[in-house]
């Protein structure tokens, strides 16, 4: 029996591994799951911010898919984030962003427990009607558990024109009263998969 792997970014996170099938269920352990990004002010005041929520799963045919509710975006400042929800993610039409990616089982489930290895991945995400693939390298370490733990080795840079965005944050650069707010965000994702019982 297959045991459950991880695979982000959703940042990451989130994250090509080759397709092969897959016979078990794997879901995301929320609480054990982060993603961050990071935001640069003023050009020189950078700041971390997060995402509370995030759900994600392992089909049968190996597909990995996590979604991040941006209304749950935290930056520690309610304003802004109401800010962000209202003006940049525009969450009321367009309430989650998706990672998906397509996995091969054999890999994962051949490490042994404790282990560390790092992969190349291929990442899609589904941001604000826009889709956009990233080429990145994972650190994968199989859990005593069975499951999977799996961050990003390095920031995934995510541009604002990419997905819309550029108009979006100069109105929020202006309501803050900023003289720039930068146009790329790095994002890091680190992500933890159990298996389905």
């Amino acid at each position: 029996m297959l045991k459950k792997y991880v695979i982000p970014s959703l940042l990451l996170v989130g994250l090509g591994l080759t397709s092969l099938s897959v016979h078990a269920g794997w879901t995301l352990d929320s609480d054990k799951s982060s993603l961050h990004f990071v935001s640069i002010k003023n050009g020189t005041t950078a700041e971390t911010h997060s995402f509370a929520e995030l759900q994600g799963k392992v089909g049968d045919d190996g597909k990995v898919n996590v979604d991040i509710h941006l209304d749950s975006v935290d930056t520690d400042i309610p304003i802004r984030d109401e800010r962000m929800r209202e003006m940049l993610f525009e969450t009321e039409t367009m309430p989650t962003a998706t990672v998906t990616a397509q996995i091969e089982a054999a890999v994962f489930e051949q490490m042994p427990e404790g282990s560390i290895e790092s992969k190349d991945v291929r990442l899609t995400l589904s941001l604000h009607g826009q889709v956009q693939e990233y080429d990145t390298r994972m650190k994968i370490v199989k859990l005593a558990n069975g499951g999977v733990a799996v961050s990003t080795e390095q920031p995934l840079l995510v541009e604002a024109k990419t997905f819309g965005f550029t108009e979006a944050i100069e109105a929020l650069r202006e309501i803050a009263g900023l003289s720039s707010i930068a146009a790329a965000v790095p994002v890091t994702a680190n992500l933890v998969f159990r298996i389905v019982d």
